[in-house]
Order: structure tokens, then sequence, then C-alpha cells
């Protein structure tokens, strides 16, 4: 308990409930929607102290470093169906290279390379199936291209003509993962390809912005698309589906005429989301930049479009036949000895097989893995276990042992603490317990308001007015704070919280010593009838909590984590809506323990 002569003038001057001053990061976003007085009617959780969603842009250019390039369009081949496993965040990396290397930047990550006219490793090309993932990603200036190549009418790009513009963009464009600025997208028409519009491309600089379609379903298969662009700059093509795929080599561009560029993919599976990637960079004023028209993507015909297999099939368009697929079966031919295909036409164990102990048991309770066999023996020999645990014939697995533990979770009743060096289960008292007086076992009387003594627990009813490092302070009124001796979950006593109002009053630990940077593992027992929540301020508060609501006679186990950059931390509870009919609601047992280092 802090001084008496301290607590009576945080009093005088709070009153029983005080709203005391807070810094910003108990105001600004965090806990004033639960911890100040008018606010918390409805027991609901205030916004999260030092939580954010990571809403991640596709392509940050603060993130734009050679090392992320690397993840980023990550693509040594194309094997995912425009889902590649690349860069959510960012092709960026590329950006930063191609700002920094000019177009030595496109060699120095295994995705964003350019070896020619196709993704690296994507060299075998053939006639596969939907799932063959080997046909060449390219991207080439060829003037030999005829824009009657692919008919308007299996075009999947539904505005490649840029004949209809709204709100300065072009209809069916400008998708998610564009980056260029929507100013650098201009109406054309000067001297559109097809019909009387075009689309101008501005981005003079050397880093590549992206230009998109709108996202659109795709169907499996492969791809050939052409495009006409004219003018000055660079360009290339990648696609993105949630994912980035990798990029084509880029087209440079010099000509007041009209260019053909062809670009070809495949997509292994159907995609929701699609979106197609123009990559421009180093535009030039002197041609008005670029200016890209008629864009036409359409699938190839396969032999495997005429085949329908079944769901555990796959066409192979080599023999436009079906075969199974990877990971299913039809027949125990297609699989282990010890196995049989099951209706869902998946491997799985035959009767009496195993593929470990957890599989068997009675008289036969050992699994020889080298016959797949369940035979008679004892399950835990040759199982070897640390001092604190004990072998589960069950499984042949490690477990706690009784009265041993790996977390708090093993210890209750009246050794509710896990002394992690010792893996043993100990008293809330003891050392390897930085929460002091967590048991509510000592109390004292301490006098408020000058003439009133008040029965409160030691190292309790922590009051800071005006003090550094500020902490948060008690608000509510030490008489609604009650040493508990009905039901307790261990020792003598437990601390009672009487707040039949809402919102919540904070009832708050003095400062206790903690290892800065380190994380505590914390939890506490409660019981009665009301809603209650906890938090930790660690010099800043930590992860916002809700309010929680009981009824119950039973003690409940919380569960939560600390940690701070400080060598000092209080725990906060809050209590409120409390009903006498359970006696309003009780804390007990409350422990903060930190891993073995």
């Amino acid at each position: 308990m802090i001084a008496i002569e301290f607590g009576i003038a945080a009093w005088l001057l709070l009153g029983a409930c005080g709203d005391d001053p807070q810094p910003a990061n108990d105001t600004a976003g965090a806990d004033s929607a639960a911890d100040t007085t008018g606010v918390d009617a409805s027991d609901t959780a205030s916004p999260t102290d030092t939580l954010s969603a990571d809403g991640v842009t596709p392509d940050v250019e603060a993130l734009d470093t050679v090392a992320a390039d690397a993840v980023a369009d990550a693509a040594v081949e194309d094997t995912t169906a425009l889902v590649d496993t690349r860069d959510g965040a960012a092709d960026a990396v590329e950006d930063a290279e191609d700002a920094q290397l000019a177009d030595t930047a496109d060699t120095a990550g295994p995705s964003d390379v350019d070896t020619g006219d196709a993704s690296v490793g994507d060299t075998s090309g053939g006639d596969t199936s939907v799932g063959d993932t080997s046909v060449s990603d390219t991207s080439v200036g060829d003037t030999s291209a005829d824009d009657a190549v692919i008919p308007q009418a299996d075009n999947v790009i539904a505005e490649g003509s840029f004949e209809q513009w709204s709100a300065g963009l072009p209809v069916g464009w400008f998708g998610g993962a564009s980056n260029l600025a929507s100013d650098s997208v201009v109406e054309d028409t000067s001297a559109a390809h097809d019909g009387v519009r075009a689309c101008q491309l501005i981005n003079a600089g050397s880093t590549h912005k992206r230009f998109t379609t709108a996202p659109f379903a795709l169907a499996a298969g492969h791809y050939s698309c052409t495009y006409w662009v004219r003018g000055a700059g660079e360009i290339r093509n990648a696609r993105y589906a949630g994912d980035y795929s990798s990029y084509s080599s880029y087209t440079t561009i010099d000509a007041d005429t009209w260019t053909p560029v062809s670009y070809a993919f495949n997509a292994a599976a159907d995609v929701a989301t699609f979106e197609l990637i123009f990559s421009v960079r180093n535009t030039g004023a002197t041609r008005g930049h670029l200016h890209l028209d008629d864009v036409r993507c359409a699938r190839t015909d396969e032999p495997c479009d005429a085949v329908t297999c079944q769901p555990y099939q796959v066409c192979q368009n080599a023999t436009a036949s079906c075969v199974t697929a990877p990971g299913f079966c039809d027949g125990a031919g297609e699989c282990a000895s010890w196995q049989v295909c099951g209706a869902d036409h998946r491997c799985a164990l035959a009767p009496g097989a195993c593929v470990s102990t957890a599989d068997c048991d009675g008289d036969t309770p050992v699994c020889d893995l080298g016959a797949h066999a369940c035979v008679a023996g004892d399950p835990c020999a040759g199982v070897q276990c640390s001092e604190w645990q004990q072998c589960r014939p069950s499984d042949a697995s490690c477990q706690v042992a009784p009265g041993r533990c790996a977390a708090l979770v093993d210890c209750d009743g009246a050794l509710p603490t896990c002394d992690l060096a010792t893996h043993t289960c100990i008293a809330v008292d003891a050392p390897a317990n930085v929460v002091p007086n967590g048991g509510f076992e000592a109390w004292g009387e301490y006098t408020l308001f000058g003439a009133t003594s008040y029965l409160l627990p030691d190292y309790w009813y922590g009051v800071c007015d005006g003090c550094s490092p500020y902490y948060p302070t008690t608000e509510i009124a030490p008489a609604n704070v009650r040493q508990y001796t009905a039901a307790v979950h261990g020792g003598s006593y437990a601390c009672q919280l009487v707040d039949a109002t809402a919102p919540a009053e904070r009832f708050v630990t003095e400062p206790f010593a903690v290892v800065p940077g380190r994380t505590y593992h914390c939890a506490y027992r409660v019981r009665g009838h009301g809603t209650y929540r906890q938090r930790a301020y660690c010099g800043g508060w930590g992860p916002d909590t809700t309010f929680t609501a009981i009824d119950s006679d039973d003690w409940q186990r919380t569960s939560f984590t600390m940690s701070g950059a400080v060598s000092w931390c209080v725990l906060v509870f809050y209590a409120s809506n409390t009903n006498a009919d359970r006696d309003h609601i009780q804390l007990d047992d409350v422990v903060c323990i930190a891993p073995t280092p």
C-alpha cells in the first residue's frame, strides 16, 4: 500500500472516483472508452490501445528494398496459378531497384528476372494440362502480330478498347493492384488504334508503376494476350490474384506508330478475382508518354476441355484422359500396403494397421513402425521424458506429471503458481509470482479522507495523483473493496469488488518490479455475478480486453499476458453491474510469472 499521506492527498483531490490526469496513450483511441466515468455504460470494450490491423497495401514504395524483391514478386517458376506465393505487400522491392539501378534491378531477385521472353524456370513449354504450370509467361514486341488474331468475342478483357470512361478513369480498369496515380491515367482521343479512344499512361520516373484491369473471375487455362502501344517508354506484364506473379521482360517503345505486344500465361486453377497488370516506367513526354489500346486476352482451347473427370481426378491434355489427382486414390493399388482406399478416394489406415502408438490399444498397444502393425509390448518402453514429465501409454507421449507444470494452466487450488525453473506448482506468494499479495492474504487499516479508516489489501489500491512516472489511479471507492471469507480459491481471504452501476471503475495494484522487455504469463480467479475485465499498464497500456459476464459460484480462471519496456507494471481490474445475489464479484490468486530465460 502506498503511503497513507499520499492516499489522503489523492482522495482529497480525486473524490470517490475522480478522473486522474492521464497521458495521451490512455485517452487517444485507447482506454478512455472504458476507464473514465460516464463512458462505460454498456460495458463494451474500448478500442485496442496497442494492437492495430495490418492493412497491407500491395506495393508500398517505402518498403522498396532489394531484399524485399526476392520476396515480392518471387516466382522462379509460375507454379501456383495466379495465386503465386510471392509478394502481397510489395513487388515494391523492384521499385527501389528500378530507381537505383535502372533495368539491372530486374536481375537482382529470383522473381522479377528479365531473361528474355519468359519468367525464369518457365522453359519447358509443351502441351500441358490445366494443372501444368510449365508454360512460360511471355511478353514480347511482335511486329507481325495482327489485331484480328484474338476475336473480340473471345476476349476476356471487358473494356479493352478504352471506349468508356467515368470520373476520369476507364471503365473496367484501375483495379486494386494499381499504384499509378489516377491523374497519370488520361483519356486519349488523338489517334486510337481501335474505336475512338485509347489510354495514355504517364510515369516518367525509373521506378515502375502498375496499371491494372478491374478484378474479374478467370477460368483455369492457357491464355494469349495482345495489346497495342505507341509513344515512348517501357512496358511489361504480370498478374495479380491475391499475390503477384512473375513479371515478363520490358518492351521498349519509341515510336508514334502503334506497336503490337503479346503476352501469354497459364492459370492452373479458377480464380475469383484476377487483375492483368501493365507495369510502366521511363515514359517520355516527347512522344506523349505511352498510349495503350485494344487489349485482348483469350483462353486457348485444350483437349481436356471436352473431357469430364471425377472429383478425385484431373485431366491430362497430352492424352485427353483422366488420371487420379495427387492426394487421392482409385483403388487399393494406389495406396501403401498397410492402407486402403476409402469411399472418399483417400488412402486410410487398414484395419489393425498403425502409423503411431495412438492407433493401437488393448492387448497390442504398440505400433511396429516397420510393419505398420499393432503388437504386444510396453508403449512407454524407450520413451525419454524430462524429469517433470511422465509417459502416457495411450500414445507414448510425454505429459506433465501430477504436481508438476509447464504453464500456469497446469496449477490450481492451493498451488496456483508454476515455478518454471523447477516445473513445480507452488503457492501464490512464492517469489516466482511478481504480483505482491496476489492471494489477498495480507490486509491493513488505511486512513483516507483524514478520518476514515478502510481495511484494504496490501500492495493494492494504487493511487497516482500527479506521480511520475504516471500509472492509472484506482477509481473504485475504498468502501467497495472488501475482505471476503465466505468462499476463497486459496488461502483464507479473497477480495470482493462491489460496483452495481456502470461505468466500471478501476481497481489498481501498486507498481511492482518486472524485467523490461520480458513477456509475463498471468492468470487470476474470479467468481460472483457481474461483468469484469483486466488490463496491464507497463509504462503504457497493454492490449485492450472486452468485458466478460459472470454469474457463477464456481471460480473461473482468466489468463492474459503483459510486457513493457520499463521495469515496473501495474494490473488494472474493472468490475461493473455487480449483483448481491452472488455477493457481487470476488477476485483471488492473481499470478504473473516470466518464462525461464
